[in-house]
């Protein structure tokens, strides 16, 4: 049996990026969202165009995607509820507050971007620099963002000898009905995955893989392929 449902959103599970902006006078912007998807070289971002990630971007054109890991929660919480506009737009007024340093806010680390202007953030494990391609409105206050890869950066420890992301070190972040949720269990993997995870023998299998590395052209470095997190915000 089913029964039909109307949610106030549909944050049935997708990923936790912090995006970085430049802002008017230079200094870069966080912007948490939770609504991002790639293809190809592509992201798309749901954003809100009330807010200062959305007004840099379309600036600028320049906007790297942070991708934070499981133990970045408090942080993100941190900074879920400010906004870079001043004064606080009349939506999201008595629930944001308005914070110009978000860096001093989160405790995070900028590094300058190789070929953008944003400012990455150090304590995420995963960025992507790219240049906005295309926006598309979806309806009033609501933005469809297409960008395009330029460069990615990977921490050491989750770069495979063949120049891949190390599935078992990555521990991505998901936002699911304004909880987060960390990457669970290992349950299988399609014939195109990049790294091949087999279930080792013995008493101490459970949770324990052995990864053989099945190299492709889908490389790094290549251009291709709190509870109140909304989606496409400050």
């Amino acid at each position: 049996m089913f029964t039909a449902i109307t949610p106030r959103a549909h944050y049935f599970g997708s990923l936790v990026v912090l995006l970085t902006t430049t802002n008017p006078d230079g200094s870069t912007n966080i912007t948490p969202i939770s609504s991002a998807w790639s293809l190809g070289d592509h992201y798309v971002l749901g954003l809100g165009t009330a807010n200062r990630g959305y007004a840099n971007l379309m600036r600028t054109h320049e906007v790297v995607l942070n991708l934070p890991e499981a133990a970045l929660v408090r942080e993100i919480e941190d900074i879920a509820m400010t906004t870079g506009m001043d004064p606080v737009p009349p939506q999201k007024s008595g629930l944001y507050r308005t914070a110009v340093d978000k860096w001093a806010l989160s405790g995070w680390t900028p590094l300058p971007g190789a070929e953008v202007s944003p400012h990455r953030i150090a304590e995420c494990p995963v960025q992507i620099e790219a240049v906005l391609v295309n926006a598309m409105p979806l309806e009033d206050g609501l933005d469809a963002v297409q960008v395009r890869v330029r460069r990615v950066h990977a921490r050491e420890d989750l770069v495979t000898d063949t120049g891949h992301i190390d599935v078992r070190a990555w521990e991505p972040l998901f936002y699911t009905f304004r909880h987060y949720f960390g990457q669970g269990e290992h349950l299988g993997e399609n014939p195109r995955a990049e790294q091949r995870l087999m279930r080792r023998e013995g008493p101490t299998a459970a949770g324990h893989y052995a990864a053989d590395a099945v190299p492709d052209a889908g490389g790094l470095g290549q251009s291709s392929p709190s509870s109140s997190l909304p989606n496409a915000n400050r």
